[in-house]
């Protein structure tokens, strides 16, 4: 069984309880972790508060012994016997030992813990001692007095003074307390009194502390002022090495630390909490080590309750995800199986990993089909709009302001009812060329466009709305605000940066006209009729230009019918003397004034003229340049959008005409009449008896002249090119349109569906339906 499949249905479930369990244990070990963390610190922070007091009592017992002495000895110093001593002139063995005999009864009942009391006199460069032997040497006070070494007073100094016995000598361990007078003057001091302590009183003190702890492995430790241990020779030397070693590590990586701490560190593989503290008065330092192991056994149980608890807990997270999981699924356990039962139509689709992404699936499948009704619903709004905005421009409607305004909501539609409305028309320039250069969905393309880039150029001032007529030009119904007198000179600077822009992507430019405005939605009938009006001056005006009221009244309201009698008298007068110069001039004053007629005026002298250039011509006997014959006359002046280019066909015809090798300059002087072949080609494509017999019957042109002329000016025979272009045809309705070939065929003018396999496979290597698929897969690519 494939497991995918198993588990799909349940897998989000099965992933919930997963989760809320994973979470419910990590959560539970975090805070078991912190617990046993924190009670592993609070008991090394109990065990070196119970360290510090043990600490304490010794450092408590040191301070006592060392105030202790330190009283005696300046009594001692102080005291008649002993000043008797140390200030003798002459040396009375009898009187030193009645006086150290004094000294040592008051002393030693007082103190137990006495070793001895020394006494030395400089007069007599001689020591004494209360111990055995009465002349004792102390090499320490001898060296001091013989160096510029200065002794420590009253501080406690432990060494070994050496005693013999039966002849041996033995060591000896005392703290040793020296007190004497330094002179002002520098010299050495007249006498010192040398109090020696009895050490035991404090290394039994230490050992009994050890004893006690021997089990755990604790041991306590002190270390004089020079970081000496004070040995009674019970330690092992090696743990001392370690201790002062790791000691003074630790002092002088944290400098900082206070006098009393704690700090760990490992020997053989033991991990020790080192305890500290410092006795001032002495500069002794206590050191009490104890194995970390003895510490953390007492957490052993804890850590067993623990893991315990955490595996009760793991139990009880599995049983509470799974009691928190069916109760947060069931709505979407409901939700998948409704969706499932009630799914009409199953595909490959609906294999997914677990619920959630089959419901995204779903969901991703239901927001496709919404998006295409959507677009479906969009389109056809957008229809709807296009057919209102349509009637608004074609038909003077009587719709009431409410109606209308629903109109304007439901179709969304952005006019401002309030205000004026004004019609701006933009008409393509050269549009025969605009047809011959794109096809059927370019053209439809750059329209949308340039409806697109000029509505969002105007949209900065004026609310408008877009509408291609589907010919030469496309319009726009704009918003014009009441109290914007202006409007056409702010609509200029705008339509100009559309012409810019259309120009620069498109490569193409048109001619703008621009309506008066009016207060009532009901006569953008008549403002559109005026805009289209207003556009024809073109023809005077010239390309890219942007015509209103304002431009063109001076040619609407000229009540002259056509160009000076006078000027076309000189022009015959010209063309018979053959003046060259002359001709060109009299024909620019003539374009110059027929340049100030209103549109019909000057359409009708251009009309005049070129009948009495025909008639001259015919006058002297001089054959009729092509593009002035009458059957010319419609295509070549009358359909021409601007002034300069009839201007230009005029002079260009009568420099044919007057030429001596007329005939022979095949290229320019049958130029107009390949244009008009291949003209009436593109437009009559569709009839199926379209060929070079009728096309020369139609031009009053034998079809062998015919042939010739057109092959030599474009390379290519007229039934070629009649079949390039039913094809060119065919192939654009193949991917536009939902026709069968038979129907595609027939569209293009060829009944013989045998014929057009044939001539669309020589011309595109596959059959038409291979074309259509591979183009729309393209198309689907892109």
């Amino acid at each position: 069984m494939n497991i995918k499949s198993f588990f799909g249905v349940k897998a989000y479930f099965i992933k919930m309880v997963l989760w809320i369990s994973t979470a419910i244990l990590i959560l539970v070990f975090v805070l078991s972790t912190v617990v046993y963390i924190n009670s592993q610190n609070l008991l090394v922070k109990n065990e070196y508060a119970a360290n510090q007091k043990i600490l304490y009592q010794v450092k408590y017992n040191m301070s006592f012994m060392d105030q202790t002495i330190t009283n005696l000895s300046k009594f001692l110093y102080l005291n008649s016997d002993v000043t008797a001593i140390m200030y003798a002139k002459n040396e009375d063995m009898i009187e030193v030992s009645k006086h150290l005999t004094k000294v040592v009864s008051s002393v030693t009942s007082a103190i137990p813990y006495i070793h001895s009391v020394g006494i030395y006199n400089r007069n007599l460069d001689q020591s004494y001692s209360s111990g055995f032997p009465l002349f004792f040497k102390d090499q320490m006070l001898y060296d001091f007095i013989n160096s510029d070494q200065a002794l420590p007073k009253l501080k406690p100094i432990f060494r070994d003074i050496k005693k013999l016995v039966n002849g041996v000598t033995e060591p000896e361990y005392v703290f040793s307390y020296f007190i004497y007078d330094t002179p002002a003057s520098g010299a050495k001091p007249d006498g010192v009194v040398v109090i020696n302590v009895k050490p035991e009183w404090l290394l039994e003190n230490i050992n009994q502390i050890n004893m006690i702890d021997k089990q755990k492995g604790d041991k306590v430790f002190i270390l004089d002022q020079v970081g000496e241990y004070l040995d009674d020779g019970t330690h092992d030397s090696a743990i001392k090495s370690w201790l002062k070693t790791d000691f003074l590590a630790y002092k002088t990586a944290h400098p900082e630390a206070e006098r009393d701490g704690f700090f760990q560190s490992k020997r053989g593989g033991t991990q020790y909490l080192v305890t500290y503290t410092n006795v001032d008065n002495t500069g002794m330092t206590l050191l009490k080590t104890q194995p970390v192991l003895e510490i953390y056994k007492y957490i052993n149980s804890l850590r067993t309750s623990i893991i315990i608890i955490t595996l009760i807990f793991l139990v009880m997270a599995l049983v509470i995800s799974i009691s928190i999981s069916r109760k947060i699924y069931r709505p979407v356990g409901t939700l998948v199986n409704s969706i499932m039962l009630d799914r009409i139509r199953r595909s490959d689709k609906d294999e997914v990993v677990d619920e959630i992404s089959y419901l995204n699936t779903v969901y991703r499948q239901s927001m496709e089909m919404l998006d295409h009704f959507d677009k479906e619903k969009v389109q056809y709004k957008d229809v709807m709009k296009h057919y209102w905005l349509s009637r608004l421009l074609t038909e003077s409607l009587s719709i009431g302001r409410a109606e209308m305004e629903s109109i304007f909501k439901e179709m969304r539609i952005s006019l401002v009812m309030e205000g004026s409305f004004a019609i701006c028309l933009l008409k393509i320039d050269n549009y025969k060329e605009f047809q011959h250069a794109f096809h059927a969905k370019d053209k439809d393309t750059i329209r949308f466009a340039m409806i697109n880039i000029a509505s969002e150029i105007m949209a900065r001032k004026y609310p408008n709305e877009g509408l291609d007529m589907k010919d030469d030009h496309v319009v726009f119904i704009v918003s014009i605000p009441e109290e914007d007198a202006h409007f056409q000179s702010h609509m200029h600077a705008l339509l100009e940066e559309a012409q810019e822009n259309v120009s620069r992507f498109f490569k193409i430019t048109f001619t703008a006209s621009i309506s008066e405005k009016t207060s009532h939605i009901q006569e953008l009938n008549s403002m559109y009729n005026q805009a289209l009006d207003q556009a024809m001056y073109r023809l005077l005006l010239g390309h890219s230009s942007v015509i209103t009221y304002e431009t063109i009244k001076i040619n609407v309201e000229n009540k002259k019918t056509s160009y000076s009698r006078n000027y076309e008298e000189l022009l015959v007068d010209a063309m018979k003397s053959s003046n060259t110069e002359a001709k060109e001039k009299v024909l620019g004053n003539i374009f110059e004034e027929v340049g100030t007629l209103n549109y019909h005026n000057a359409l009708v002298s251009m009309i005049r003229l070129v009948d009495k250039v025909i008639e001259t011509l015919e006058e002297m006997k001089v054959t009729v340049a092509p593009s002035l014959h009458i059957s010319s006359i419609s295509r070549n002046i009358l359909e021409k959008e601007t002034m300069v280019e009839i201007h230009r066909i005029i002079v260009d015809a009568l420099q044919d005409s007057f030429k001596k090798d007329f005939q022979g300059n095949t290229t320019k002087l049958n130029y107009f009449l390949v244009d008009a072949v291949t003209e009436y080609i593109q437009n009559h494509y569709q009839d199926p008896s379209l060929s070079l017999t009728s096309i020369a019957s139609i031009m009053k042109i034998s079809t062998r002249n015919l042939s010739k002329t057109y092959k030599e000016a474009t390379h290519i025979s007229i039934p070629d090119y009649i079949n390039e272009f039913r094809l060119t045809k065919a192939a654009d309705l193949l991917i536009q349109d939902d026709l069968n070939v038979y129907e595609i065929a027939e569209k293009v003018g060829i009944l013989n569906e045998t014929y057009f396999f044939s001539m669309f496979k020589k011309k595109y290597k596959v059959t038409p339906k291979e074309y259509a698929l591979r183009r729309n897969m393209i198309n689907l690519i892109q």
